[in-house]
């Protein structure tokens, strides 16, 4: 029997920064998107604090204001020392925008044209720099950019971190600029910060949690679903992976998928309608769109962003309905990522209140062959 609690995650903290605004249930909705006309929607001097913050890139902006949130929702990180804390932060586009500015300086008057004050963000994985260095989050950190499940990669990522005892928790952030309207516009725009902590950690720790989280991440070659025999492994592969997020007995889940229109993303629809537990009468299958056999959300274009399946999470795990949620998100290139989020019944007491740090400067992956 599989021990589906071996690698299970707490949520002791969510905050969210959208332009549809701060609730998780609001911008979920929106699923990421932009909001037209928003112009003024985000000031950092509000946000954030009138100095030391006017030439981070947006997107930082945005990671900081949503990590405050999940500070003020429970999330402690600084009840371990620095070295035992961590980030994990997930983007597709968050410096697309610079590295456009970048480059066209560059071309235009050389790489001495560039000011100092963006010249750090050369890299995407110097995103979360500031993040890091204001929560003192010193013991690890890594980026991940996987398109449009790099938020929920990340999450997968956290449950070995964690449970490796490489940190005692964690700060996830997932942070989305649009893309400018050179290369195409759209995208999403916004941020999601989690803290995370392992269940015996919370308990010792009298962390206060929110919901649990069992995350898996898998690969399905495209190329495998051309015949019979690929999606058979395929299948079983999907199925197996999902039988590891329920246990028997499990009430059935809510559902929220984050698909497009690809040959992989029909391969995940079967799979979960094949294993989904079912409740009797006849009840949706899904708390998303509407989508032909099951219900789904699917896209015809794949979606620029991590940050729509991101605000599901946040979601799941503030949702006062006291319901269990699976969130499902799978792409054309074959990146699967399921997620099981739980509600926490019995609140743990948290610890005393005190001032989180400040400072002002600056998996599991199994292919189908």
């Amino acid at each position: 029997m599989t021990d589906v609690s071996a690698d299970e995650l707490v949520v002791t903290g969510a905050g969210v920064v959208t332009p549809w605004g701060d609730s998780p249930e609001a911008a979920a909705a929106a699923g990421g998107m932009p909001m037209a006309d928003a112009g003024g929607w985000f000031d950092y001097r509000d946000r954030l604090g009138p100095r030391g913050y006017k030439y981070l890139p947006a997107a930082a902006q945005y990671a900081l204001a949503a990590a405050r949130g999940a500070l003020a929702d429970g999330g402690r990180p600084d009840v371990v020392p620095a070295d035992r804390r961590g980030l994990l932060l997930a983007t597709n586009a968050g410096l697309a925008g610079l590295f456009d500015v970048m480059d066209a300086t560059v071309a235009e008057s050389g790489a001495t044209g560039i000011s100092p004050a963006s010249a750090p963000y050369f890299a995407v994985n110097v995103l979360g720099n500031r993040l890091a260095g204001e929560l003192a989050l010193n013991g690890f950190a890594l980026t991940v950019a996987t398109a449009r499940t790099a938020a929920l990669d990340a999450l997968s990522t956290a449950a070995v971190v964690l449970t490796s005892g490489r940190v005692d928790t964690l700060v996830l952030a997932a942070t989305e600029d649009p893309v400018p309207e050179s290369r195409g516009g759209g995208g999403e725009q916004g941020a999601v910060v989690l803290t995370l902590e392992t269940p015996a950690g919370a308990r010792s720790r009298g962390s206060a949690v929110r919901a649990t989280v069992r995350v898996r991440s898998l690969f399905v070659p495209p190329a495998a679903l051309a015949d019979r025999a690929g999606r058979a492994r395929a299948a079983l592969a999907l199925t197996t992976k999902l039988a590891e997020l329920t246990a028997p007995g499990d009430r059935p889940v809510g559902l929220h998928l984050d698909l497009d229109g690809s040959p992989v993303a029909e391969a995940v629809v079967s799979a979960v309608a094949a294993r989904r537990p079912i409740p009797p009468g006849g009840a949706p299958l899904t708390d998303t769109p509407e989508h032909p056999g099951l219900g789904p959300a699917v896209d015809a274009a794949p979606r620029i962003g991590c940050l729509g399946p991101a605000l599901a999470v946040a979601h799941a795990v503030t949702a006062r309905d006291g319901g269990s949620r699976l969130i499902v998100c799978a792409t054309g290139a074959g990146h699967v990522a399921l997620v099981r989020i739980s509600p926490v019944t019995v609140p743990s007491t948290p610890p005393a209140s005190a001032e989180p740090p400040h400072r002002t400067q600056e998996s599991e992956h199994a292919e189908v062959a």
